[in-house]
């Protein structure tokens, strides 16, 4: 019987699953959850892995709340956050939102609710808020149906979002509203511009660019590869962030992070904890010791909480049946 010895403070999860090549993989997951104010700490309670992705509501009218950490394995580490835009000096019009880990550095304008006039050429003033939720919803984006509600176009990068034109003239945009959420080098200033979506959470599985990574599932998939994953599967396609926080290697924790406009306590500045996990796997009379590496990193400033998903994989195919033992330690920084 297979034995799971944790020792460290975070939750673990196991699975074996085929992976792209259809090689059963042994999947050993931790999740570690820490409070990020007033200063970065392990968390009394600590969150597991997510065994399915989580909507704001109906995933098909709705982004993507947190991802799946149940699949083969992401091929570099992803960073999203979620949560409200704060103002500190009482209502405002706009005011800029800024995340940083390691070298990336993104910013976003957000503006209060406005809405097309004139025909597509103007908008209305800026309404003044407070706070202001950070989601796809509020980005560039959405659907334009017609009279009876059959899908004419869409924003297939945030098919949830507002003031995509789709086939409509300018003429007919008057009324309609405008993102509250915007990249500040690129600006909505006409109707049928089409900047791309600006966020930091969560891309869905079925949007784009993440659904061009998915690979071919036609007749011949059918025929010789079901249910493995197509032989065009790109791992690429696990990637969830929003494509500017997809980093193009593993972090390895101590990168420093700053947050501003999204805590009531002001700009927040930290370092991704340095513990680590590790992981010994007792399989077929051998000891093995895989590398474990940082996938997701997940900042949730509202909560004052940071989530950090490690994973380590081993290929097991025939000898699934003979892992004994797995085996979970921290290093400490």
């Amino acid at each position: 019987m297979l034995q799971l010895q944790n020792h460290s403070p975070f939750v673990p999860f196991l699975a074996v699953l085929p992976d792209p090549d259809g090689v059963d993989t042994l999947q050993v997951v931790v999740k570690g959850t820490f409070t990020i104010f007033p200063r970065v700490e392990i968390a009394p309670v600590q969150l597991p892995a997510l065994l399915q992705d989580q909507f704001w509501a109906a995933p098909d009218s709705s982004s993507l709340r947190a991802a799946s950490d149940a699949h083969p394995g992401k091929p570099s580490t992803d960073v999203a956050m979620v949560g409200e835009a704060w103002s500190e000096r009482g209502p405002v019009a706009e005011l800029l939102v800024a995340l940083a880990v390691a070298e990336r550095r993104k910013v976003v304008r957000v503006i209060g609710d406005r809405r097309w006039r004139d025909r597509g050429a103007g908008c209305t003033r800026p309404e003044p808020f407070q706070s202001m939720p950070l989601r796809y919803e509020r980005a560039f984006g959405g659907v334009h149906n017609d009279d009876r509600g059959a899908v004419l176009a869409a924003e297939e990068r945030n098919p949830v979002g507002t003031g995509f034109a789709g086939r409509r003239a300018p003429r007919e945009m008057t009324g309609t509203k405008l993102p509250n959420l915007e990249d500040p080098r690129f600006p909505v200033q006409r109707a049928g511009d089409r900047p791309a979506p600006a966020c930091f959470g969560f891309v869905a599985p079925s949007w784009r660019p993440r659904r061009d990574f998915a690979g071919t599932y036609d007749q011949v998939w059918v025929r010789t590869r079901a249910p493995y994953l197509p032989r065009d599967f790109d791992r690429r396609f696990l990637n969830a962030a929003s494509p500017d926080l997809v980093f193009d290697r593993f972090l390895a924790g101590g990168e420093p992070v700053e947050l501003h406009g999204v805590s009531r306590h002001g700009p927040l500045r930290f370092a991704l904890p340095a513990h680590a996990p590790k992981a010994a796997v007792w399989m077929a009379g051998q000891t093995l010791t895989p590398p474990v590496r940082l996938e997701t990193v997940f900042i949730e400033p509202d909560q004052e909480r940071l989530s950090l998903t490690w994973r380590a994989t081993v290929a097991c195919d025939k000898a699934a049946l003979r892992i004994r033992r797995v085996e979970i330690t921290m290093r400490r920084p």
